[in-house]
């Protein structure tokens, strides 16, 4: 069975065209998409309008999207997390679907008995939006906040609710006790988890100035637990930096294979990755980075 993962679209039309041409050539089987999929900034530049601003995004082009995809592609079903931007995520789903399916906290067993398993929380950055972002442990250090930051109304109405960050985020749970509480795969070894932040101290979550900002919680789920795969997103950058777009944490092989949207007038080709999940090292290729094996050594 292959899959085709990207992460990080952010609302780029030119990625989307790549992304359903990609799901053509590469013959793949299943989609899954890590998280950050709608426009993060609104063209009024107001954190208000983030919400509004995705719902047209969706109403107006990514519901025709995934509509093409099962119409002219192979593929059979489409996996979704949210990512730290996408507050206005649930709208995906207002109308029912079987083929494209919410994985967010949720557990998924394919046909062929391997599992998907869905995390979408990240943690804290120094960005405004905070519906998906959680204190990684009680100990673990945070970037510097703005205040105010943004949550979503509960009312559903779209609008946003400006926050304390830092009362906020002490007052959640942690993305560790979150971790713990996560459906219970079957077989680990057949279990792919896909989280939009990749584990701290890894060739996965290298930041411009040579820093991790990875969630230290993952890394330490990831070595307990030994999944077959994780799949992650949210750091656009390391793969440039780093060298690599994979990793390996004890026994699992951990991707990231990052995106570039922000550099100017430049268009950057999607960065994506295509595998066979009965064997995932020997299938693995990046739409940018030709060396399927690089950085496993």
């Amino acid at each position: 069975m292959k899959f085709l993962y990207a992460s990080d679209l952010h609302g780029e039309i030119h990625l989307y065209q790549e992304l359903l041409s990609l799901a053509t050539s590469s013959s793949s089987d299943i989609m899954v998409m890590g998280g950050d999929l709608l426009p993060s900034f609104p063209p009024t530049k107001r954190y208000e309008d983030m919400v509004p601003n995705q719902k047209v995004f969706i109403d107006q082009f990514l519901s025709t999207f995934f509509k093409r995809i099962f119409e002219t592609t192979p593929i059979q079903q489409i996996f979704i997390i949210p990512g730290n931007w996408d507050l206005g995520y649930p709208y995906l789903f207002k109308e029912s679907t079987e083929r494209m399916i919410d994985l967010n906290r949720r557990r998924y067993q394919l046909k062929n008995g391997y599992e998907l398993i869905g995390y979408p929380f990240v943690p804290p950055t120094p960005f405004r939006p905070k519906d998906y972002e959680k204190m990684d442990n009680l100990e673990a250090p945070w970037p510097p906040q703005k205040n105010p930051s943004y949550i979503r109304s509960s009312d559903q109405t779209g609008q946003l609710t400006p926050i304390d960050p830092y009362l906020y985020l002490t007052k959640r749970e942690t993305i560790e006790e979150d971790l713990n509480r996560l459906p219970k795969p079957i077989h680990l070894r057949r279990t792919v988890y896909v989280m939009h932040s990749p584990p701290f101290g890894t060739q996965l979550d290298f930041i411009h100035g040579g820093k991790s900002a990875g969630s230290r919680s993952m890394k330490t789920f990831i070595e307990k637990n030994q999944p077959l795969l994780t799949l992650h997103g949210h750091i656009h950058e390391s793969p440039q930096l780093s060298g690599t777009f994979c990793d390996r944490i004890g026994e699992t092989l951990s991707i990231n294979p990052g995106q570039f949207i922000w550099t100017g007038r430049e268009v950057h080709p999607l960065h994506a990755v295509t595998f066979e999940i009965e064997r995932v090292e020997e299938t693995l290729t990046h739409t940018c980075f030709k060396e399927g094996r690089l950085g496993l050594g």
